[in-house]
């Protein structure tokens, strides 16, 4: 598997992974790892994904949790790709090349794990999540954009993360009233409108 063409956040889930199999006293690197390392490191994009779908993200990490401490300890050996798990990068990949994308992100591996046969799909699918919705709340997120570089995951979403929605802020009532302020209103109408 070459990771190469995983973005920075794909190949952090990987590495989150590795790190969990490790601290658990496990070996096999399953499927339930890829998702809990794809949650670690990919909040912004699982919680917009979950949100969207009506998934309750705590009740999945703690599921998620649960899982993977339920799975066999070993002592010794280094950590190894289970069969699925090497399946759910494989589909990722394939995924991303039907998607048009050059990288391999976070949202590949989410279609992927719901897609192979694992424990992890199947708690998805508990939760709600079918492969059409997660598609629709994947295009949601990237507004028609596609994988062009190693750091996309970070350009998603980037106007609600750094920027404030002023006229959301208005409708709900949050903003103080423009009282006495007659003068810098003509100012400011008077340069805009130049």
């Amino acid at each position: 598997m070459n990771f190469n063409n995983f973005t920075i956040k794909s190949q952090e889930a990987v590495q989150e992974a590795i790190e969990a199999v490790k601290s658990r006293g496990q070996q096999v690197i399953e499927p339930v790892h890829v998702m809990y390392g794809t949650m670690r490191v990919g909040e912004n994009v699982t919680n917009f994904i979950f949100q969207k779908l009506g998934v309750n993200g705590q009740q999945m990490a703690t599921v998620i949790d649960r899982q993977i401490d339920s799975l066999p300890k070993v002592s010794g050996g280094e950590p190894y790709l289970s069969r699925e798990s090497n399946e759910v990068f494989r589909k990722a990949t394939q995924f991303s090349k039907e998607m048009g994308d050059e990288f391999v992100s976070l949202e590949h591996l989410l279609l992927a794990l719901l897609n192979v046969n694992s424990t992890v799909a199947t708690i998805m699918k508990d939760a709600g999540m079918t492969e059409k919705e997660l598609r629709g709340a994947i295009n949601e997120l990237r507004k028609g954009e596609k994988v062009t570089s190693q750091s996309s995951e970070e350009t998603y979403q980037s106007l609600e993360k750094f920027a404030i929605n002023l006229n959301e802020a208005a409708r709900s009532g949050k903003l103080d009233p423009v009282i006495g302020r007659d003068e810098e209103i003509r100012r400011v109408l008077q340069i805009l409108s130049r």
